[in-house]
């Protein structure tokens, strides 16, 4: 391997006596000279279809299609492992046993290190034996897998056994030669086998409901890229109303124009003061299917206004 420790150039500005080098390092980096399956020694960081949903060897009931690399699914994308393919299918990478897929390729840069790995399976063991009590309850809850009040959410941190903070115990602690045990039995404070109690509601059990709380959450992950300005009020579906049905918002204006600052909705739609926020035809197509397991999800529609200070609530 070749390190350039002098000056950085861009693909076009670099000296013809040096593309020969940059060529091999960037066939390295993508691995396209490895055929077997990557190992934590490697350095590709490449990408691959996601063609490892499904597992075909069990049976056909099992097989699901590539996601990525078609006109029906052209995207996404995931970090190439290089794994071998399934006995039944040669498009479909196989899959790692449960005991070793903590240990699948990911590129050296974003690979947990020792500490954070044990803080994690520590954490994970601790989302166990929270997911394991309802088990234990069924058969007194008539909901079992579901939070029936809001002390039933606040029992995931609170509660549990306060390690003692002593010099003797947390001498054991010291030799204790694993990191994830010592991540289990930590003397700081933190409740064994709970999880640690999220900041915001440190001070507040019900500081979530805040709108200044919402906005912060409304703006975590991809909520600000599909974020755009609404042009037409009520806002409309883009769906096929023969398949999905009037998708269409039955908000009126009369819901929203105490919140307007004094503006009726026509204002606000010319001055360009109304945003929104639509997961609504992304959710649709999904929403039965998603409903009628255990789980649930709703197509949200969040209408925003922007204020005179150029933020949006």
């Amino acid at each position: 391997r070749v390190f350039f420790t002098n000056d950085a150039y861009l693909p076009e500005e670099m000296p013809e006596v040096l593309k020969p080098y940059r060529v091999e390092e960037l066939i390295h980096l993508r691995g396209d000279d490895i055929a077997r399956q990557l190992q934590e020694s490697d350095r590709v960081y490449a990408y691959a279809y996601y063609n490892d949903l499904g597992d075909p060897d069990k049976g056909p009931d099992y097989a699901r299609p590539i996601l990525g690399g078609s006109k029906e699914y052209p995207y996404p994308r995931r970090g190439r492992t290089g794994r071998p393919p399934t006995k039944s299918d040669a498009n479909t990478e196989s899959r790692l046993p449960l005991v070793v897929s903590l240990d699948v390729y990911v590129p050296r840069d974003e690979r947990f290190g020792h500490l954070k790995m044990s803080d994690f399976l520590a954490y994970a063991l601790k989302s166990l034996s929270q997911a394991l009590l309802p088990v234990l309850e069924a058969a007194v809850d008539a909901t079992p897998f579901e939070f029936d009040t809001f002390q039933d959410v606040m029992n995931l941190y609170e509660g549990g056994i306060v390690l003692p903070d002593c010099p003797a115990f947390e001498e054991a602690r010291n030799h204790i030669p694993f990191e994830l045990i010592k991540e289990l039995v930590r003397t700081d404070g933190e409740h064994l086998l709970k999880l640690p109690l999220p900041q915001v509601i440190k001070a507040d059990n019900f500081a979530w409901r805040s709108d200044e709380e919402f906005g912060r959450e409304m703006l975590a992950g991809l909520n600000p890229v599909i974020i755009r300005l609404l042009k037409e009020f009520p806002p409309v579906s883009n769906l096929d109303p023969r398949i999905y049905g009037n998708q269409n918002s039955s908000i009126t204006a009369a819901d929203i124009e105490k919140n307007l600052n004094g503006l009726t909705v026509v204002q606000a739609l010319e001055d360009k003061k109304l945003f929104i926020l639509d997961h609504h035809d992304a959710f649709i197509p999904y929403l039965s299917r998603i409903n009628s397991t255990q789980n649930k999800v709703y197509a949200s529609r969040t209408i925003l206004l922007l204020q005179d200070d150029g933020t949006l609530k």
